[in-house]
């Protein structure tokens, strides 16, 4: 099968994709279906190595990553009033309105009747030497679009009021609005910038600004040309390909502070930052990395790369991100950058087998969105982060694998999560997620959907409601080693039958793990840190159940929780009792005999016509307050009567009884046989132990 070329930065949509020379640029366009077919390679080439920017101090839960040494200078933060000219006007806007560092942003709003190529704002930065730099980077947010890039100018001037530019630098054309964006510019002719800038302007361009619309700017910096700038991803890995460490995008950089991001309208006094089950602080070789841009989306689902074509049945189209376009070798990754947070940064609608490896996705509204599509492989990803949306989204889609994807962090909306399931998605598959932390929503959500399976979440820390939510049947999470510091609960269940594996919980603000109306679902090999391990908001006479077992890592505790009551094992204390004994706690007046709290002891194998004998000791710990009942619901098989058959516990306390029932079935079969408790005056409990079973010869 043929292998293609794709390179975004250097390729063209109009070659044939033939070589590395003859590149395609986009999915798109280039890779389309009248092209590609079942079984195709599509290489991508990868993105720039990580670079070191020396030592910077990193601390659990926190935005901030403190660098040992500036990398960046100056030039305004915008915490104080700019001056505005001719037809702007110029607000201060406090960050908890809008803004992305420090405690303020500028407001330019021009009138009703602006004019081309004049000043608008200027601020008085101070006496700078820049000229050990090429490059200044900021934040924009525009309310009209900005259609082509003679709109508006920044200028640095070596006079107090703007009016003497030294260096030049384009703001380019943008189809989105009201969304912020990093923008990273090298001076018009290029070189380095001026020894002695005393101020910052920003005129009109050869292109008359949308009347009466306003733009926003904020954290002015100047960096170098391969340095780090507000566009640039940082970390601790030093991998070019794969580690378990995200990679996060930039919210401010104020000397030696920079702020992690979230989605790139995160305000500056909001984001979830960065998260470890690590050493912290930790002081450790700081890197950054360099992405590549694809054209800014003009709106949220916008497809800004989609996949053009399906495979067939073990010939899969590949798109195998990280080449080397000069060895040819497959030794890094493809980090692609939306720069606006809007756009599907890979986009799959109706297409199956298809497989994606070494991509990553940054700065979009949904980074990889699967929609209606089936049978597709994620091989390796290592970050889909700071996404407004979603990191990765599941819609319709089923029977798709993720073997690894390492981070799915910091993507935004309250709402959405690093990885999510929607619209009865099923039989997808993620063998492994490393890290599902810091998104303004959830870590995971699988929402309404049925038969989906992670087989290793290893973190699902800090995220902003939940870190796991599931809601939907016959789901299953094999292992959450954490579920930590998140703003409710760990974990969020709903639906019924549901498996959730060796979990582990600490730091969560509402408590452990929560379920909502379904049942039965199940837990096993739970740790839960927190006051509240697990709670419940069950319906009055729902009977609703978890079945917990091995609960604390305990061996010897298993729980049922229900609406008013719990059943859990404990140590027996009968005299010349074995192993463990089951504690009926009634909870509440709606536990009565007509609906009663009840706990199977056993399913038995009969043959017809041998009388069955059931014995088991029963205690309770107040006399009067509780009852207690041995029961075999009646009419299970021919021969049984209709009515129960029941053998009730005396009026006595703390006091073990043999309670006894039998019955003869006239035809084979299985029986159930209960042990009941229920109110009567008070909440208090009932104990069983100890179970005998006899078949008459």
């Amino acid at each position: 099968m043929p292998t293609y070329y794709l390179d975004y930065e250097l390729g063209n949509d109009a070659n044939d994709g033939s070589d590395w020379a003859n590149a395609w640029k986009t999915l798109t366009l280039g890779a389309t279906a009248a092209i590609i077919a079942p079984g195709d390679i599509i290489r991508i080439a990868k993105s720039p190595a990580p670079v070191s920017i020396g030592n910077g101090t990193w601390t659990n839960l926190s935005k901030t990553v403190t660098l040992a040494a500036a990398q960046n200078l100056t030039i305004d933060l915008c915490e104080t009033a700019w001056t505005g000219v001719g037809d702007t006007t110029i607000t201060r806007t406090a960050v908890a309105t809008d803004g992305k560092e420090g405690s303020y942003c500028m407001k330019l709003a021009v009138d009703s009747s602006p004019q081309e190529s004049i000043l608008q704002a200027y601020f008085a930065t101070g006496t700078l030497d820049l000229s050990a730099y090429q490059k200044i980077s900021f934040w924009i947010k525009n309310e009209a679009v900005i259609a082509d890039a003679t709109t508006w100018v920044v200028k640095l001037c070596s006079d107090v009021a703007g009016a003497d530019a030294v260096d030049t630098f384009v703001i380019p054309a943008i189809p989105s609005t009201l969304r912020w964006i990093p923008l990273t510019l090298t001076k018009v002719g290029g070189g380095n910038l001026g020894n002695a800038i005393k101020s910052i302007a920003i005129y009109s361009g050869a292109t008359t600004p949308t009347a009466s619309k306003y733009i926003y700017v904020d954290n002015f910096i100047a960096c170098t040309t391969a340095g780090l700038n507000l566009q640039s991803l940082i970390s601790k890995n030093a991998l070019e390909q794969g580690g378990n460490e995200g990679w996060y995008g930039i919210q401010s950089i104020n000397g030696v502070t920079i702020l992690l991001d979230n989605d790139t309208n995160c305000k500056g006094n909001a984001g979830r930052g960065y998260s470890t089950s690590g050493t912290s602080p930790e002081t450790v070789t700081t890197y950054k990395r360099e992405t590549i841009k694809t054209d800014m989306a003009a709106s949220a689902s916008s497809a800004v790369q989609q996949v053009m074509d399906s495979g067939t049945l073990g010939n899969n189209i590949e798109f195998q991100g990280g080449y080397d376009i000069d060895t040819g070798l497959q030794t890094g990754e493809t980090f692609f950058d939306g720069l606006n947070g809007n756009g599907y940064g890979i986009y799959l609608i109706t297409k199956s087998y298809i497989t994606l490896n070494y991509l990553n996705i940054y700065r979009y509204f949904y980074g990889i969105y699967f929609s209606s599509s089936h049978y597709n492989t994620i091989i390796n990803i290592s970050n889909t982060n700071n996404n407004s949306g979603y990191g990765v989204f599941y819609y319709g889609s089923n029977f798709n694998t993720i073997t690894t994807l390492s981070n799915a962090n910091n993507n935004g909306s309250a709402a959405q999560a690093g990885c999510g399931y929607s619209n009865s998605s099923r039989f997808n598959t993620i063998i492994t997620l490393s890290n599902a932390n810091n998104n303004t929503g959830y870590g995971v959500i699988i929402d309404g959907c049925n038969y989906n399976t992670i087989i290793t979440l290893s973190n699902a820390n800090n995220n902003g409601t939940v870190g796991v939510q599931i809601s939907g049947s016959y789901n299953i999470i094999t292992a959450i080693l954490n579920a930590n510091n998140n703003v409710q609960y760990g974990i969020l269940t709903a639906g019924s039958n549901n498996i959730v594996k060796s979990i582990s919980t600490a730091g969560n603000t509402t408590g452990g793990i929560r379920y909502t109306p379904g049942s039965p679902n199940y837990i096993s090999n739970s740790l839960c840190a927190e006051a509240t391990k697990i709670s419940n908001s069950f319906a009055a006479y729902s009977n609703n159940r978890i079945y917990a077992t091995n609960f604390q890592q305990d061996t010897t505790q298993h729980w049922v929780f229900t609406d008013g009551g719990t059943i859990n094992s404990e140590a027996t204390d009968r005299e010349g009792g074995t192993g463990i004994m089951w504690k009926l706690a009634i909870t509440s007046t709606n536990r009565d005999l007509y609906y009663p709290l009840k706990l199977s002891v056993t399913k038995i194998a009969v043959v017809a016509d041998k009388l069955v004998t059931v014995k088991i000791f029963m205690k309770k710990d107040h006399a009067t307050n509780v009852g207690g009942k041995l029961v075999c619901p009646g009419g299970q098989l021919t021969g049984m009567t209709v009515a129960d058959i029941t053998d009730t516990k005396a009026d006595d306390a703390d006091t073990w009884e043999l309670l006894e029932v039998t019955f003869t079935p006239t035809e084979a079969g299985v029986v159930e046989v209960e042990a009941w408790a229920y109110y009567v005056a008070g909440n208090a409990n009932v104990y069983v132990e100890d179970m005998t079973i006899t078949q008459a010869d």
